[in-house]
């Protein structure tokens, strides 16, 4: 599962619903920089109900997303517990 997100306004927090309890699944994020650059919490999702879901992210170090006007990063996530918890790596930051 591939999103594609192009910013237009600060993204606080990316929200995951209809993940089947106890399941396994991963997806990846790519994000676009607008014509203006935006910030963009990499490391905020929230479950259906607003719960936090914790993020792990390799060496405990979370990325800042390139807010560069049409810079591209990438991000992957997995999940081993039905969306309770993400285990994250970078594909590539500041692509343009």
């Amino acid at each position: 599962q591939t999103f594609l997100v192009t910013t237009t306004e600060n993204i606080s927090r990316f929200r995951l619903i209809n993940v089947p309890p106890s399941s396994s699944t991963a997806f990846t994020i790519k994000i676009t920089q607008g014509s203006i650059g935006r910030t963009v919490d990499i490391d905020t999702f929230k479950d259906s109900l607003s719960s936090d879901i914790d993020v792990y992210w390799p060496g405990g170090i979370v990325p800042t997303v390139t807010s560069n006007p049409g810079a591209v990063d990438i991000y992957s996530f997995m999940t081993f517990d039905g969306g309770n918890s993400l285990y994250s790596v970078v594909g590539g930051q500041f692509f343009s």
